[in-house]
This record gives structure tokens, C-alpha cells and sequence, in this order.
């Protein structure tokens, strides 16, 4: 065993038990405050417990509400967010925060349901989104001083990056500003840049920032959340805190998920040493993980691997570390559409977050809310000294002691000494404040758990529970009603003070045995499916009441909040007014709740088949309603009701289109104009430009730069047409050399006239091929070199070896496009003519200010608007992508179908594409809005969601496929099968979805474009 050094200061609480440390702030507020133990929110001491959501990765503002409701049915008390620069800013002088980038309805939605914000703007924000959400236009600043290890002039101080971030920030800053809790917003906490480092011109950078803030108006707390225990920029903002994710290194889906990593032990010494009177914080906090292109498990493995165990093993060590503040990233991950991927990322964001991309809740979902509700419950948790750490005492064990100053309550937290270690064993162990030992203790194989000591609830005082607590009521006439809840197969007891007689009286599936010594009641248990009622009459207290669940009812078990009529702005909020008297056990979703003075109490929530609920409360329920209709209750006893929610299977009216049926009618066109000698260049500019401020030079060829972010295309394939004359002068080429970059896991097919030479596809950055030429491909006069690519998304940082020789790339600046071109059997002087680019319509004036900036690229189908709804079709010709191109090249295949799917339901879709291997690359339009790139010879993707709103469930959808084959072969060049299949379905659910999609004539036929 050792001692920390806190013990003066139990002392002093024991002195003098009005001892309590002051209060810190920011000099500019006094809403939000801490101490070394926790925040502070309008005066009420607060365990911070948040997860992640990034708006932007749900294209339906209609939705966010739904994520808001579920993030508080899990008992969270908070959400974070994440801005995006690149999307708000397309253009220099442009900041564009309407539609899907109007974050107003969220801060609404997260302020009426009862949710802190904390708010996080970047710039910079990694996320696995291109270039970190910094835009095309600014991340192809010039420069690259040697001081800054990062992207040239990016991210400090230096003039061209501080005069770009301004436009952005201002802009945002003043929407938080607006939205902050001293303004009556939700917004508590602004986080300054993301998981930076200290160095020459970032400090001053990240102060910068933060000053800029302050001018704007902002006065709640800043913070930085370091990337790890680094010690960086500690001091340039209010509040320090850093970032952890034990599985990180790891691809997950590519992980074995029964190997585990140790556990980290460094966490509460680090923040002791480095912020010694602030709350141990962790901005993020492994929810999941990112997945990478060519993964073999995808997020199934990921949520199996980041699973149920791994929240209780590493999340209690995050509270064992002291943690008061945490933010589990992600929450929700969902869909980074169109282009928003980093290079490694495919469209999911799934990360096997607790809400799945469907927006399903998962059994992470339920571990996190019993965790959740312990910490909203048991407010001694908030303030605690590391009394002991105890790792020798049973050699397969390790307990961190945690006591509460104030009212002597203590906390031991159990794990495996080796947290890797899957084993199960049995122990004895003195606890709480007699000492006694607590026999027959069971500790599973990867598995941590709380035991609380000398706790009181109510009126009650709990000795001990080797049973997880989940939360405590008042019940029926002024009980006291403790949960707890355990696994089936595990024995548990639970010690209450109780003294004198004892009588026990049981209700329901599990089996208890009691025993009274002195002044405590012991029960023993091993929970059976279903919940127990185990009620205690006693000379002492004859109103306590101990609810038993085992784990999987548990997660069943409900807790909403009641807006308190006295709690102005904040009534929803618990930690400021609102109550929570009610438990509600079976349905699939509680999402909120109203109790009127008459005793009606409003439920509104989801079901996915006929459910029978209990309610547990205080006596006064007269009835209840659910979504808005009466249901029958009965009450069985004393605080105790029943009712039985009805779900009708709406399978008949759940009518979706065969897409591979006879019936389904599929047009065709082709989408390679410009291996045509006579394209005539539609939406193509001239790319022409002779210098660069680029640190990547070309490799070969000339007098050219072909950098596609010279020319405003920051996003999506690129589509480079190159010409050269021949007569019989000269002598035919024998090969066209190219060198393309296009980050990971992109690709570049080459033409010469109406010739393929082949592709680049090995999944590297950058490829330098040598394509061979035969004479007869070469035309007298003017011949054309085709090279399409495609643009994998920007890199997140300048660590990573590449493409330079010699040195480390500054992969955020990373050239996408040719990097080199040269005719080989030609002069220098014989060489190409001229260049031309196409990347999406109208470059960074796109029209599309619905969709925004990273929808569409440049495949010809884009820029003239075929994936857009309301497109003319009719003279296409009837093929099916079934049946393909049959050659290389690229091919668009539009359909459209009917929707009407019953109201009052949700109900996922997702499009399927068909797992066989081939050398294609797909992209999936739904009503305009593309939500897809399959690539079948990488993966692993195959169902990717489309959420209502972007689909229309009650009328016209138009579905679009591009079709890029880069191989000769039959799987090359088709689609194998392609599907829309639902993936659940829910009652209640969210109401009146918002369509919002524009179409051709407004994004294209205003501007003059012709269809073909």
C-alpha cells in the first residue's frame, strides 16, 4: 500500500468540517467555477458528463434534437462540439452559417432538453475530416519556416495564417458569445485550437485566439485539451486538460478484439503535478475509434473490441484518477459524407459509438447510462481524496480508495491488477468505515466495479453494495428507493443501517437472503432476468426499498428529467432545478417526461415491439400518457405501477423499391466526354500557373503547375486533360509519364486520346507510373492525355514520412494532383501544349449553398448536374448498373422511386452495396446530396445510411451511382447488386423531418448549363 500526500487535508475537513477549499473563475464570470475537486455551474457542484457530436456529421437539422434526447436519456449532463472551418468558410471573406451550418437549432434544442454545450471552434479540429476542418483555401498558404513542425504558416502566429482565421472566427465566436450561459444559453465551456503543441508562434497563436474570444464577448472558461500528458500550452487559457484514448494506436476494425492494452496508471499524479487546483478534465475520452480504408472488421469489430467491458475497466480508472470532467468522443459518430473524409477515413463515422450511425442505441449506450445515472445520483462522488492505492494485498488485485472529505463516504474502485486479464476470481476485503470484511466479492474477467461505503441516500444509510448502484428515489409514500443492479450468475450484497426487527418482503424473480448484525442488514443475492422489489420494515426506518436488476434489465431502466416550475431558464436542467422522481423500466426509449400538479405524467419515448413498463415513484401518479395517448395503469403496490405499451408492426405499410428488379427503371450515360477530341471543354479553366509557393516541388515535366488547390478545388475527383500535337515530323511517344497525388488510398486512371493506359491504384500517396504507348494510339495533330483522380481528403498532420526525399512531408499541404508529366521519345521541346482542370462546378463559388463546398467533384456527370433531382433523364438510355460499362471508364445510373412510409415511425435505412471484390470506385447520390464512395477493391464499406431528410419518406427520390471502373474485368466494371433495406423500426420516435433538397434548374439551369 501507499499514501498520497492529502491527508492534511482530510485532517482539516475532520477540524473543522466547514472547511471546503474557495472557489476559482476566470476574473470574467462567476456562472462557471472550480475548485481542485470539480465545476462549478451556477453554484451547484457538477460531475461533467459529456459526449461527443459533430453536427455536420448529420446533415438533417431536424435529427440533432434527436441525438440531444438521447444523450440525456443516458444520463448525460452534457454534449460537445465540434465547428467545422472548412464548411462555414469556402471562400476567403465568405462564412456561411445557414442551413446545416446553422448551429442555433441545436443550442435550442440541447437548452430545452436540459443539456450543457461545450462548445469547440478549432480552428483545427483533426476529427478525421479533410485537413482537420481547415479549409482548401488557407491550407494552401505559403510558407515553411523552419520553427513550426507543422504545415507552413499554419496554426501560429504568422501574418497569412492570423489574417485567414479571422473572417471564421469572428463569425462563430459571436454565435457562441450569444449562446453562452451568462446570455441564458446552454454553452458553459470554449475550447481554444485542438490537441496542439507548445513551440514559436503557437503559444502566441492559441493566445491569439483566445484574446480574440474575450473581445468578442465570450466570458466563460477557456480551455486547452492537450493531446496527452505533454505539458502543452499550460497557462494560455483558463483551464488544462488533455486527451485519452488507450486503444488509439490501433486501426480498431483491423484489431483482435481479445487483445487488450494495460491500463494507464500515470493520469491522477500527471494532473496533480500540471493543474493542481483544477478538476481533473478529459476533453476526449476513448468512446470508440476511427477506422481506416482496407480495414477488415469495420465497426462491428470496433464496438466489439471498444466494448461494454472497456467502459467499465478504463472509465472507472478515469474516475479512480480523480475525473470529475469528462467527454466521451463519440457519442454519436455518424456519416462523414461527400467529401469530408481525411485521406485513412472512409464515409462511416460510425466508431462504434454508443448511438450507431443509424442513430440505434447500442449496449454501449446502456453501460454508459448506468454509469451515467450513478454519477447524476451520488454527489459525494464529486468530491474525493485518494485515501489508498492497494495493489499488493491480493496479487490479482488493484483497489483505488476514494473518500469524500465532507461526509466520510467512500468509493473503492475494483479491477484485475493486469486489466488485460479476462479471468474471473474471488476475494474477501475489509471495507468502509468499521473495516469489515466483505466476503465472497466477485470480480470478472475484464470487468471493474464501484462499492460504495457508508453512503447516505434519503434518509437512509448504505454500510456497503458490492451490487452496482444506479440511483435513488423517493418512493411511494416518503420510501426511500435504492437501485442496484448486477449480472445474472454473480452473487452480490447489499448492507443497509437498519436496526431493531427487520421484516422482508420480496417481489419479483430474484431470490434474497437477509441477516441482521447489530445496527446492519445484509441481503445476498444472485439477480435473476427482470427487476426485484425488496422492501425493509424495521423499528428504526421502516420506509427503505432496494430495486434489483440484472445488467440487461437494467439498461431498460429509465430515469428522465422533470422541469422544475421554478428553475427560469434552466427548469430542465438537474444540477439547477429539475427533479427526477420517476424510474421507468422496458421500454427501448424514454426521451422525456412532464408531470403535471394533478399527477399526469407525460412520457414520450420509442418502442420496437409490445412492451410491458413498470413505474416507480413517489405516490401522487394518477395517470400516464404515452407520446400524447392514455395508457392504462394499474398499481401493483405502493409506488409501484404497471402499464403495457402497444406496438403494431407497421410491416405491411413499410414499403421500399427493388432496386434490382425488372420494374426499376435505370438510365445511362456516359461520363468520359473528354477523351473525345472534340469535348469542348465544359467547366474545365486553363491550368497554367508556372510557380507555386508550394514546398513540394514537381518532380519532372514543365512549364505547368498542376496543383489542384492553386486552381480552387480543394475537394473530390479531379479530372486533368492534357493535349499534344504530332505530325510526321516528330516521333510518336512510347510511353506518357505521370506522377499523381491524391493522399491514401486514392487513384488515377489515364487515357490517351480514346486509349486507356491504365491506373495508379496501389494505395499510396502518390504513384509515378510509366504508361506505355503504342504508335497507332497517336493522331496526327492534336492528341489528348486524360488523367482522372480522385482527392482522398486532406491529411491531419505533417508527421507522417513521405514523398519528399530526405525529409518528413508537410502533408497538410501536400499537393493533390500531377506532380509530374512528361512524354517519353519526345524532345523537351516536343512536350504537351497545354493543361486544363476540372474539380466540382464553379470551384469555391459553388452554387449549392445547401450541400456545401465538399458535395460534388469533378467527374463530368457533376459538374453538369446529374445527380441532382429534377435532372431530365428521359433520353438516356435503360441500363442497369447491374450491368455496367463494360470497359474502363466512368458511367452515371439514375433512378427514381416513390416513398410513403407510415408517420409516427422511424425507420433506418441504408443502401447496400454488393461485398464482391472489384477495381471500382462508386459513389452513392441521394437526392443530390452524396453519401457514399464505395471502393471495391479496398473496403470495407458496403451499407451506408441515408437518413430521413435527405431521403424524402413521403414522396420522390432520385438515387444516382457514378461508376469509375479502373480494371478490364467483368467485376471491374458493374455493380454486382445494389439495395435499400430498412434496419429497424421504431414507434414514436422523432416527428416532422425537413426535406431540403434543391435541384438542377436552380443549381445548374439558372446558370445556364445545358443537360448534356
Amino acid at each position: 500500500m501507499h499514501l498520497p500526500v492529502l491527508w492534511l487535508a482530510v485532517l482539516l475537513v475532520a477540524l473543522f468540517p466547514q472547511f471546503s477549499t474557495s472557489l476559482s473563475n476566470n476574473g470574467l464570470t462567476t456562472a462557471v467555477e472550480w475548485d481542485e475537486y470539480s465545476f462549478f455551474i451556477l453554484g451547484n457542484r457538477t460531475f461533467i458528463q459529456s459526449g461527443e457530436f459533430h453536427m455536420w456529421r448529420l446533415p438533417v437539422p431536424s435529427l440533432w434534437r434527436d441525438i440531444v434526447q438521447k444523450a440525456k436519456a443516458a444520463g448525460l449532463n452534457a454534449i460537445s462540439v465540434y465547428f467545422h472551418w472548412g464548411m462555414t468558410n469556402p471562400r476567403p471573406g465568405e462564412v456561411d452559417l445557414t442551413g446545416i451550418n446553422d448551429f442555433q437549432p441545436f443550442f435550442d434544442a440541447a437548452k430545452e432538453e436540459g443539456l450543457w454545450v461545450i462548445a469547440r471552434p478549432g480552428p483545427y479540429i483533426n476529427s478525421e475530416t479533410s485537413t482537420g476542418g481547415i479549409p482548401g483555401h488557407v491550407a494552401w498558404l505559403p510558407g515553411n519556416p523552419p520553427w513550426n513542425p507543422y504545415n507552413g504558416e499554419l496554426r501560429s502566429n504568422d501574418t497569412f495564417y492570423q489574417n485567414a482565421w479571422q473572417d471564421y472566427w469572428t463569425s462563430v465566436i459571436t454565435l457562441i458569445a450569444k449562446n453562452q450561459i451568462t446570455q441564458g444559453g446552454p454553452i458553459i465551456l470554449l475550447q481554444i485550437e485542438n490537441e496542439y503543441y507548445n513551440g514559436a508562434g503557437q503559444n502566441e497563436y492559441v493566445s491569439s485566439l483566445r484574446s480574440r474570444a474575450v473581445d468578442l464577448g465570450v466570458v466563460i472558461p477557456t480551455f486547452v485539451n492537450d493531446a496527452g500528458e505533454f505539458s502543452n500550452l499550460l497557462g494560455t487559457t483558463d483551464l488544462y486538460g488533455f486527451d485519452a484514448y488507450p486503444f488509439s494506436a490501433s486501426n480498431c476494425g483491423n484489431a483482435n478484439p481479445s487483445v487488450w492494452r494495460p491500463i494507464v496508471t500515470t493520469w491522477r499524479d500527471y494532473f496533480d503535478t500540471v493543474a493542481p487546483t483544477q478538476p481533473h478534465f478529459f476533453p476526449e475520452f476513448q468512446g470508440g475509434s476511427a477506422d481506416n480504408w482496407g480495414s477488415v472488421g469495420g465497426y462491428a469489430t470496433c464496438r466489439e473490441f471498444v466494448n461494454t467491458q472497456f467502459q467499465r475497466v478504463f472509465y472507472h480508472q478515469m474516475w479512480a484518477s480523480g475525473a470529475t470532467a469528462e467527454n466521451y468522443y463519440m457519442f454519436y459518430g455518424g456519416t462523414t459524407w461527400a467529401q469530408l473524409p481525411y485521406s485513412q477515413g472512409y464515409t462511416s463515422y460510425d466508431y462504434g459509438a454508443p448511438v450507431d450511425e443509424q442513430r440505434m442505441l447500442t449496449e454501449k449506450h446502456g453501460e454508459l447510462k448506468l454509469q451515467s445515472l450513478f454519477l447524476r445520483s451520488f454527489k459525494d462522488f464529486y468530491t474525493t481524496d485518494l485515501i489508498d492505492i492497494d495493489d499488493t494485498s491480493i496479487s490479482d488485485l488493484y483497489v483505488t480508495h476514494l473518500q469524500n472529505p465532507l461526509s466520510g463516504a467512500s468509493f473503492y474502485i475494483f479491477r484485475h491488477n493486469d486489466a488485460t486479464a479476462n479471468t474471473t476470481f474471488q476475494f474477501s476485503y475489509p471495507l468502509g468505515r468499521d473495516n469489515a470484511t466483505v466476503n465472497n466479492v466477485t470480480l470478472q474477467g475484464r470487468d471493474s466495479f464501484v462499492v460504495p461505503t457508508d453512503l447516505v441516500f434519503g434518509n437512509t444509510t448504505l454500510k456497503h453494495s458490492t451490487a452496482n448502484l444506479l440511483t435513488s428515489l423517493s418512493f411511494g409514500d416518503a420510501e426511500d428507493l435504492l437501485v442496484v443492479y448486477g449480472f445474472a450468475g454473480v452473487g452480490y450484497e447489499v448492507a443497509l443501517e437498519l436496526g431493531g426487527d427487520v421484516n422482508v418482503n420480496t417481489t419479483g424473480p430474484t431470490q434474497v437472503v437477509g441477516q441482521s448484525n447489530n445496527d446492519t442488514y445484509t441481503i445476498n443475492f444472485t439477480p435473476s432476468p427482470g427487476v426485484t422489489l425488496v422492501r425493509f420494515q424495521s423499528t428504526t426506518n421502516p420506509n427503505i426499498t432496494v430495486l434489483i436488476a440484472d445488467n440487461d434489465a437494467a439498461t431498460r431502466l429509465w430515469q428522465p428529467t422533470i422541469a422544475s416550475s421554478s428553475g427560469g431558464g434552466y427548469a430542465n436542467y438537474v444540477d439547477v432545478g429539475a427533479s427526477t422522481p420517476f424510474l421507468i423500466s422496458g421500454p427501448y426509449l424514454v426521451r422525456n417526461a412532464s408531470l403535471n400538479g394533478d399527477g399526469n405524467l407525460a412520457l414520450w419515448g420509442d418502442v420496437d415491439t409490445s412492451t410491458d413498463i413498470q413505474i416507480f415513484g413517489p405516490g401522487s401518479l394518477v395517470s400516464v400518457q404515452w407520446n400524447g395517448s392514455p395508457i392504462n395503469i394499474e398499481q401493483s403496490s405502493p409506488g409501484v405501477w404497471t402499464a403495457s405499451i402497444s406496438f403494431t408492426a407497421p410491416s405491411a405499410s413499410i414499403v421500399l423499391p427493388d432496386l434490382e428488379s425488372a420494374s426499376t427503371v435505370w438510365r445511362f450515360r456516359d461520363s468520359l466526354p473528354e477523351i473525345q477530341s472534340e469535348f469542348d471543354g465544359f467547366a474545365m479553366m486553363p491550368a497554367d500557373q508556372t510557380t507555386t509557393t508550394s514546398v513540394f516541388p514537381p518532380y519532372y515535366g514543365g512549364p505547368w503547375i498542376l496543383y489542384a488547390d492553386m486552381y480552387g478545388f480543394h475537394a473530390g475527383n479531379l479530372l486533368w486533360r492534357g493535349t499534344f500535337t504530332h505530325n510526321s515530323t516528330l516521333p510518336a511517344p512510347t510511353a506518357v509519364n505521370i506522377s499523381s497525388s491524391g493522399a491514401l488510398n486514392y487513384a488515377a486512371s489515364v487515357w490517351l486520346n480514346t486509349h486507356y493506359l491504365g491506373a495508379a491504384d496501389t494505395r499510396a500517396r502518390t504513384n509515378n507510373n510509366s504508361f506505355a504507348v503504342d504508335a497507332e494510339m497517336v493522331l496526327e495533330g492534336e492528341n489528348v492525355v486524360v488523367v482522372l483522380q480522385d482527392h482522398m481528403g486532406g491529411d491531419l498532420s505533417g508527421q507522417d514520412v513521405c514523398c519528399t526525399p530526405g525529409g518528413r512531408a508537410r502533408d497538410l499541404q501536400q499537393p493533390r494532383g500531377l506532380q509530374g508529366y512528361y512524354l517519353v521519345g519526345r524532345d523537351p521541346e516536343a512536350q504537351f501544349t497545354g493543361w486544363k482542370l476540372a474539380g466540382n462546378f464553379m470551384g469555391e463559388d459553388h452554387p449549392d449553398t445547401v450541400r456545401k463546398i465538399y458535395n460534388e467533384g469533378g467527374l463530368f456527370g457533376e459538374r453538369r448536374g446529374w445527380h441532382l433531382p429534377g435532372f431530365d433523364d428521359s433520353d438516356w438510355e435503360e441500363r442497369t448498373p447491374f450491368k455496367g460499362i463494360g470497359q474502363p471508364g466512368v458511367g452515371f445510373f439514375r433512378t427514381t422511386f416513390t416513398l410513403d412510409l407510415p408517420a409516427g415511425y422511424d425507420i433506418p435505412l441504408s443502401f447496400v452495396f454488393d461485398s464482391t471484390v472489384g477495381q471500382y470506385r462508386s459513389q452513392l447520390y441521394v437526392n443530390g446530396w452524396q453519401m457514399g464512395k464505395r471502393i471495391a477493391n479496398v473496403g470495407p464499406q458496403t451499407a451506408f445510411p441515408v437518413h430521413e431528410g435527405i431521403l424524402d419518406y413521403h414522396g420522390e427520390n432520385t438515387v444516382v451511382l457514378s461508376l469509375w471502373a479502373l480494371g478490364n474485368g467483368t467485376a471491374d466494371t458493374r455493380i454486382p447488386s445494389f439495395k435499400l433495406v430498412a434496419n429497424g423500426t421504431f414507434e414514436g420516435g422523432v416527428q416532422g423531418v425537413e426535406t431540403d433538397n434543391p435541384g438542377w434548374e436552380e443549381l445548374r439551369g439558372r446558370f445556364g448549363v445545358s443537360p448534356n
